[in-house]
């Protein structure tokens, strides 16, 4: 059951990281909980604070280049604000499509004649690897970030920070996401979410937990 499942995860992260950090046994693990977008996951790379390139995740190490179209997508900014950013460094994030807009779009499509798509994530990756960037403009596409390059983000130690950090810089950010202390914490996160689920304007695939001490996600 989900709770055996979860404490078998904190019990895993406990014992990792009292062997790497020398962890005490009574001290707490903060975790950050994150719901779970089901959209396309997708990578930007920023120089001097401005998009250089985003691509697909692909097969997690080779993606596509799609930057032309992730440009007509307002939730991703061509050029960053804010003190602190990297001189370059990659941001890892999800295009989606809120449910009422996919709804919407796909009347338009009925009514013009043309394919409608069965989902929003099909629709968001449909519309996202179109080869003209004019088409994808038309799509009501948006995005989250989740993450970034810890190893050049100066001064943050924690998964909490990098996402303020993103928002101060001009990424949106999930709201849908909380600080969780043991497995009544990641308990209440979930039960939370679920209870929650059909309400949220976007689709989710679930939820996430990672350790929010950066230095102890590479930790194996």
């Amino acid at each position: 059951n989900l709770s055996r499942m979860l404490q078998g995860f904190l019990d895993r992260v406990r014992r990792g990281l009292e062997r790497e950090i020398d962890l005490k046994p009574d001290a707490e693990i903060a975790l950050s909980c994150e719901a779970k977008i089901d959209g396309l996951s997708i990578s930007l790379r920023y120089e001097n604070g401005e998009l250089i390139v985003g691509a697909t995740r692909g097969d997690g190490t080779i993606g596509e280049d799609v930057t032309p179209n992730l440009r007509t997508i307002k939730d991703i900014p061509h050029k960053l604000k804010g003190k602190g950013v990297p001189k370059a460094f990659d941001v890892r994030g999800e295009v989606y499509m809120e449910r009422k807009a996919f709804e919407a779009m796909n009347k338009r499509q009925e009514a013009a004649g043309e394919k409608t798509f069965a989902n929003p994530r099909n629709a968001a990756a449909g519309s996202l690897r179109q080869l003209d960037p004019r088409i994808t403009a038309t799509r009501p596409l948006a995005f989250f970030a989740y993450g970034a390059d810890a190893a050049v983000l100066r001064g943050l130690t924690r998964q909490s920070e990098v996402l303020d950090a993103l928002a101060a810089w001009g990424f949106p950010v999930t709201a849908e996401r909380r600080i969780a202390v043991g497995l009544e914490g990641l308990l209440a996160y979930y039960r939370d979410i679920g209870e929650r689920r059909a309400r949220l304007p976007f689709d989710i695939d679930g939820v996430v937990y990672k350790v929010n001490l950066l230095a102890a996600q590479s930790l194996h």
